[in-house]
C-alpha cells in the first residue's frame, strides 16, 4: 500500500502486530542523515530516555525496538506486542547532520515490511519541504489498537531540537544530573559523545594542510567524500574516526599480474585517492609505501609533493622488478623490522639495508594491503598475523580483480589470535569504485577494530 501525506490506517490490515515488523528509512541527498525512533508516552513526551533509538543507542531495554544503521539509511526492527504500556507512540524521524536543508534532498523513502515483504511504502521529495532540518516521517500509535499515520512533515530543528520537542534535554557538561538524553555504553551522554568533527570541520582541517591551488583542485572532491564516509562510519560504529590518529601504510602488489594496472593508470589514480587518508589520520600527512612480490621494497613516502606522478617518478624508478606473490616478508618488515643485503655479486659485497618497524605503542598503525593474487606463503603469513594480534596494528586487505582469494576469505577463522586484527574486502575494479565504496571498504573494518580497543 502506497501511503500519501496524512494517510492513517490500522496496522493489522497489513501485518501481524504480534510478530516482528521492519521499518526502513533512507534519504538520497548530499549530506549525512540521522534516523531516530522516539518512544513517547501519553503526554507526548520522552519520559523514558531508553526508548530513544538511534545510532548511539541501538536498542530499547528488552530489544522491543532495535536499529541497524546504513549509508544514509536505517532499519528499525520492532515488536509492538512487547512494548510496555507507557509507550503510547513511536515517532520515526530523519534529520540532517550538516548545513543543508530537507528541501535539497532528492528522495526520502519509508517502507514497512514483514517477513521481507513490503506492505506499506511512502516516498517524498525535496519539493515536499523547504528549509527544514528534519522530517517527522511516520507515527505508530495506540488507539484501541496499533495504528499508523504518515505525518510527512518538516521540522525546523535537527536531532537536538527534536529531542527538546519531545521533552528531552541535551546537556553539555560532564554531570549526568537531570539528563534526559540517553547514555551510551561508555556512560557518556549523547551530547558528550558527539563526534569531535563534522563533515565540514573534517574537510576544512584537511584542506587547510594543502597549500597549492592545483592540489586543492585535484584533491578536494576526494577529501569531501572521505569526510562524509568518516562521519557515517563513526555513527555506525560508535568510534570517533574523525579524531583518530594512525600511521597509514600502503602496501602495493608488484607481482607480474599487476603490470597492466600500473601501465593503464589504475594504480596512479588509486594512489591519488589515498592521499587524503594520510592527511586525515597521520600527523605528518604522509603515507609509508611498500612494494611487494616474493620480497619487498620500501620506497619514498607518498605525500603532497609527489602524489601526482607517483607511479612514473617513484615506483617506476625504484629499480624494483616484478615477481611472485608472498605476503609475509613485507608484513614482517612493517611489524617487526628487517635487514637484508642489497647489491654485491654472488653473495659478496653489497650493503646491509635495515628497515625499522613502524608499529609501536604510540598511534595505531593502519596497513592498507592491496593485492590481486593469492599468496604462496600461507603458513608464514599466519604466523606474523597471529604474532601481531596483540600489537597496535590493523591490516586491511583489499583483493582486486577476479581471484577467489580463498586465503583472505579465511582470515577470520585463523586460530591463536589475541584479537581479530585483519579485515578483507573484495573490489573487482578499483577504477569503477566511487570514493564512497573505496573509502568504506578501506575503513569499515578498521573502525570495528578500534571499537574493540575501547
Amino acid at each position: 500500500m502506497n501511503f500519501l501525506r496524512g494517510t492513517r490506517d490500522k496496522i493489522s490490515k497489513y501485518v501481524d502486530v504480534n510478530s516482528e515488523i521492519c521499518i526502513e528509512m533512507s534519504i538520497n541527498g548530499s549530506s549525512v542523515y540521522d534516523f531516530c525512533c522516539f518512544g513517547i508516552d501519553k503526554s507526548g513526551k520522552l519520559s523514558d530516555d531508553r526508548y530513544m533509538i538511534f545510532y548511539n543507542q541501538t536498542s530499547s531495554p528488552d530489544n522491543e525496538v532495535s536499529f541497524v544503521s546504513g549509508n544514509n539509511s536505517g532499519k528499525f526492527f520492532i515488536n509492538l506486542s512487547k512494548l510496555p504500556s507507557n509507550i503510547d507512540k513511536l515517532v520515526f524521524t530523519a534529520s540532517i547532520d550538516g548545513d543543508s536543508t530537507m528541501g535539497e534532498i532528492s528522495k526520502h523513502s519509508f517502507y514497512l515490511s514483514q517477513n521481507n515483504n513490503i506492505e506499506i511504502s511512502m516516498e517524498l521529495s525535496g519539493s515536499d519541504f523547504k528549509a527544514e532540518k528534519a522530517i517527522i516521517s511516520v507515527e505508530i500509535y495506540r488507539k484501541d489498537e496499533w495504528r499508523i499515520a504518515s505525518a510527512a512533515k518538516g521540522f525546523n530543528g535537527g536531532l537536538s531540537a527534536l529531542l527538546a520537542a519531545f521533552g528531552g534535554t541535551e546537556v553539555h557538561s560532564d554531570s549526568q544530573e537531570n539528563k534526559n538524553i540517553p547514555p551510551n555504553q561508555s556512560g557518556q551522554s549523547v551530547s558528550d559523545a558527539k563526534y569531535e568533527k563534522s563533515e565540514e570541520e573534517l574537510t576544512q582541517k584537511v584542506m587547510g594542510k594543502i597549500s597549492l591551488s592545483k592540489d586543492k583542485v585535484n584533491l578536494e572532491k576526494h577529501v569531501v567524500n572521505l569526510s562524509k564516509c568518516i562521519v557515517s562510519l563513526s555513527k555506525e560504529s560508535g568510534v570517533d574516526l574523525g579524531s583518530t590518529k594512525a600511521k597509514v601504510v600502503v602496501v602495493l602488489d608488484y607481482s607480474g599480474s599487476m603490470s597492466r594496472l600500473y601501465s593503464n593508470g589504475t594504480v596512479q589514480r588509486t594512489i591519488s585517492r589515498l592521499v587524503p587518508l594520510g592527511l586525515t589520520f597521520d600527523d605528518n600527512g604522509s603515507i609509508d609505501v611498500y612494494l611487494f612480490q616474493s620480497s619487498y621494497k620500501k620506497i619514498a613516502d607518498l605525500n603532497l609533493s609527489n602524489y601526482e606522478n607517483y607511479v612514473a617518478n617513484v615506483i617506476n624508478t625504484s629499480g624494483y622488478t616484478m615477481g611472485g606473490t608472498a605476503y609475509a616478508p613485507v608484513l614482517r618488515a612493517i611489524i617487526e623490522g628487517d635487514s637484508y643485503k642489497q647489491g654485491g655479486f654472488l653473495g659478496f659485497g653489497g650493503k646491509t639495508v635495515t628497515t625499522e618497524s613502524i608499529v609501536d605503542d604510540g598511534d595505531a598503525t593502519f596497513i592498507l594491503f592491496i593485492t590481486d593474487g593469492e599468496n604462496a606463503d600461507r603458513r608464514e603469513t599466519d604466523e606474523i598475523i597471529k604474532k601481531s594480534s596483540d600489537m597496535n596494528v590493523f591490516i586491511q586487505f583489499i583483493g582486486i580483480g577476479c581471484e577467489k582469494f580463498e586465503y583472505l576469505e579465511m582470515l577470520d577463522d585463523i586460530p591463536g589470535r589475541k584479537r581479530d586484527n585483519t579485515g578483507f574486502s573484495k573490489m573487482k575494479d578499483l577504477d569503477k569504485a566511487d570514493d564512497n565504496e573505496l573509502y568504506t571498504n578501506v575503513l569499515k573494518q578498521f573502525s570495528g577494530w578500534l571499537k574493540g580497543l575501547q
